[in-house]
C-alpha cells in the first residue's frame, strides 16, 4: 500500500512550484491530493462550468485548482462574501437597532414614530416590549404611527429577486430598514361553527390587508384554500376561496409581505394595543420629525450571531438586510451601490480584483453574481487570517454531518465536524466552499466548488462538491 505523503510535504512541494499568490498557480501540481482530486472533477463530467480551488487556509498556498479563474454563478456561496464583509467592517459585534421617537404630551404622543436600522431579526414580540417600554413611561394614548425607514434608499424587492414575479414564498422577502417577523406573514384558515359557514381568517397586523374571503366550511375532505395576493402600496389585497373541513383545527401559510414598512407600522398599533395603549387607524411612511425624542430602544443580537442564519441555514432575508446595512454604514441613506462597494472594498483588502467578481445583490438568489472559486478561496484564506474574525466566521458555517444545509451530508469523515462550509443550490447551480480542519488548531484547509449547468443534474454536481471536501479530510488526517 502506498504511504500518504503528509500535508506539509505537499505545501513543501507547492512552494517550489509556485508563488504565494493563488492566482500564480500555472504549472500542474503533482500530489495525491491533487491527482485524487483531479479525477474526481475528470469523472463528475461537468466540464468547463466547474470551477475548482484547493489552499492551505493559513499560508494561501494553492493545493489543486480547476478553471480556478473562471467566474461562475456561486449561488448561496456568495453569501461568504457577505458575510466576510459584514466582519470585516462592521465587527462581531455590531448591533441593529429599532425605536420609538415622540413627543409626550401629558399621557399621549401625538406622532410615534418607529425608526429601523436593519435589524433581520426583529419580530413582533420585540414591538410589543418596546410598547411596554412606552406605557412605563406614563403614554395611553397615541395618535398617527409613522414608520420611519430612511436608514436604507431604493426599491424593497432586493436585486434580482423580480426574476421571480409571481412567487410569494418567504424566501423572496421584499426588505426594508423597519422589517418585523423577516417580512412574512402566516395566514391562519379554521373551520367555522358549522358546516356551510364561513371559515375564520386570522392575520397579524390585520389593518394592512384588503382581505376578501369566500371560504367556506365543508363537512368533509382536506383543506382547499387559494389565495391570490396583490400590493395596492398601503395595502395588500388578499383574496381568499375554496373550503375547510369542520373537523380540522386548522391550516397555516406562510407568505411574503408586498409592503414590509406599511405592514409594520400595522403590526405596531397591534403592539400598542396589547400593551394597554389606544391608537388611531393612520399609519404613514415618513422621516422622523426632527424635535422628537427617544422613547424606547430595541438591539439586536450581535451580528456574529445574526450571521448563523445565512452560514447555517442560507437565511437569503438576513443576507439581503446584513447586504444593505453594509451600505448604510458606508454612506446613509445606504444604496444598494453602497453595499456594492463596501463589499468590494473587503474583496480588495482580502487580495481579490474587485473587478473580477460581479455583486449584484447579497444573498446570491437567482441569477446575477458571478465569482471564481480561486476568488472565494482567496477571501475564505484571509479571513482564516484575520486573529480578530476568525472564530467568528468559521462559527457561523454549517457543520458537515452535524447542523444546518450539511446536517445530512459529510458524514462519513476521519473525525466529526471537521468540515465547516456553506452550500449553494439554484436550479443551474451548486456549489460548496469552507474548510476543513485539521488536527492542529492553526492546520486548516479551505476550498471552494462552484458548479454551473447543474440542472437535472445536483446529485452528481453535490456528490463532487463532498467528494472534494471528503478527499481533503482524508489528506490532512492521514494516519491518525
Amino acid at each position: 500500500m502506498r504511504r500518504a505523503i503528509p500535508l506539509a510535504a505537499v505545501l513543501l512541494c507547492v512552494s517550489l512550484l509556485a508563488r504565494h499568490d493563488v492566482r500564480a498557480q500555472e504549472a500542474p501540481i503533482v500530489s495525491p491530493l491533487a491527482t485524487s482530486l483531479s479525477q474526481l472533477v475528470s469523472d463528475a463530467g461537468f466540464g468547463e462550468t466547474v470551477s475548482v480551488t484547493v489552499v492551505d487556509a493559513a499560508s494561501g498556498q494553492t493545493l489543486f485548482s480547476h478553471q480556478s479563474e473562471i467566474a461562475l454563478n456561486p449561488a448561496s456561496n456568495m453569501k461568504l462574501v457577505t458575510a466576510a464583509a459584514a466582519l470585516a467592517r462592521l465587527g462581531p459585534e455590531f448591533r441593529m437597532r429599532t425605536a420609538l421617537y415622540g413627543r409626550v404630551e401629558g399621557d399621549g404622543v401625538a406622532t410615534l414614530s418607529l425608526r429601523g436600522f436593519g435589524d433581520p431579526s426583529l419580530t413582533q414580540a420585540d414591538l410589543v416590549e418596546l410598547a411596554r417600554d412606552l406605557a412605563d413611561h406614563g403614554v395611553r394614548r397615541v395618535g398617527e404611527v409613522v414608520v420611519d425607514a430612511t436608514y436604507f434608499e431604493g426599491h424593497l424587492l432586493p436585486p434580482a429577486f423580480d426574476q421571480q414575479p409571481g412567487e410569494v414564498a418567504p424566501f423572496r422577502a421584499a426588505t426594508g430598514a423597519v422589517s418585523v417577523d423577516a417580512n412574512a406573514y402566516t395566514l391562519r384558515v379554521l373551520p367555522g361553527a358549522t358546516v356551510g359557514a364561513p371559515a375564520r381568517v386570522r392575520l397579524d397586523g390585520a389593518g394592512y390587508f384588503a382581505l376578501e374571503s369566500t371560504i367556506t366550511t365543508s363537512d368533509s375532505g382536506q383543506p382547499s384554500i387559494v389565495a391570490i395576493q396583490r400590493d395596492q402600496g398601503e395595502h395588500m389585497q388578499l383574496a381568499l376561496r375554496g373550503t375547510m373541513p369542520i373537523g380540522v383545527t386548522g391550516v397555516s401559510y406562510r407568505r411574503r409581505i408586498e409592503n414590509p414598512l406599511a405592514w409594520a407600522g400595522h403590526l405596531t398599533r397591534d403592539a400598542l394595543a396589547a400593551a394597554g395603549i389606544r391608537s388611531n387607524d393612520a399609519v404613514r411612511i415618513a422621516a422622523t420629525p426632527d424635535d422628537a425624542a427617544l422613547l424606547a430602544q430595541h438591539s439586536s443580537e450581535p451580528l456574529a450571531e445574526i450571521l448563523s442564519a445565512m452560514g447555517k441555514q442560507s437565511d437569503n432575508f438576513v443576507a439581503e438586510m446584513v447586504f444593505r446595512v453594509l451600505g448604510a454604514e458606508r454612506h446613509r441613506p445606504g444604496r444598494v451601490e453602497d453595499s456594492v462597494g463596501a463589499v468590494r472594498d473587503v474583496l480588495r483588502d482580502a487580495g481579490v480584483e474587485p473587478d473580477r467578481v460581479q455583486i449584484v445583490n447579497g444573498s446570491g438568489l437567482f441569477d446575477g453574481n458571478r465569482i471564481a472559486s480561486g476568488d472565494l478561496a482567496r477571501l475564505l484564506s484571509w479571513m482564516y487570517r484575520q486573529p480578530g474574525l476568525r472564530a467568528e466566521y468559521v462559527a457561523h458555517l454549517a457543520i458537515g454531518g452535524v447542523d444546518g444545509t450539511l446536517a445530512g451530508r459529510l458524514r462519513d469523515l476521519p473525525r466529526p465536524r471537521i468540515v465547516r462550509a456553506k452550500t449553494g443550490t439554484l436550479n443551474d447551480a451548486i456549489a460548496l466552499s469552507g474548510y476543513v480542519l485539521g488536527p492542529d488548531p492553526d492546520r486548516a484547509v479551505a476550498f471552494s466548488v462552484i458548479v454551473n449547468g447543474a440542472r437535472g443534474r445536483h446529485g452528481p454536481a453535490r456528490g463532487l462538491c463532498d467528494g472534494v471536501a471528503r478527499a481533503i479530510a482524508q489528506q490532512l488526517w492521514a494516519g491518525r
